[in-house]
């Protein structure tokens, strides 16, 4: 009886990890297909990076930002189910709150004009 609980339990995190992982795999998944592209095709569909990074004489790194006051997900807390801070409420006092930015960095790594790696990181990666 104990095995069988503790393979549901494990059967229940797997699940939930999966889950939890999903947009950022979906996004990798839209990545992948760049590795052995050529930095002009990159170009052509990401359109101009908003920084270039030399690595060496061959390699570059080129990363593109995306920065909206409004989730492309329509998911506007999400970290809700993450983190809960109640004590670091803040009252506004009645001034404005600056409307929240969701954003989204992706770099790619070129090397000799061909796309090798990756790296993304937000929270609106999708």
């Amino acid at each position: 009886m104990q095995k069988s609980k503790f393979a549901a339990i494990i059967a229940i995190l797997s699940l939930t990890a999966c889950s939890i992982m999903s947009p950022s795999v979906s996004y990798e998944q839209k990545l992948q297909p760049w590795i052995g592209k050529s930095a002009e095709q990159l170009y052509d569909t990401w359109g101009t990076p908003a920084q270039t990074t030399p690595i060496d004489n061959n390699t570059i790194m080129v990363t593109y930002n995306q920065i909206t006051n409004s989730p492309i997900d329509g998911d506007f807390e999400p970290y809700a189910d993450e983190l809960n801070y109640e004590a670091m409420a803040v009252p506004s006092f009645g001034v404005m709150a600056s409307s929240p930015l969701y954003y989204c960095s992706t770099s790619f790594v070129l090397k000799n004009d061909v796309v090798t790696s990756y790296n993304f990181s937000g929270d609106d990666c999708l």
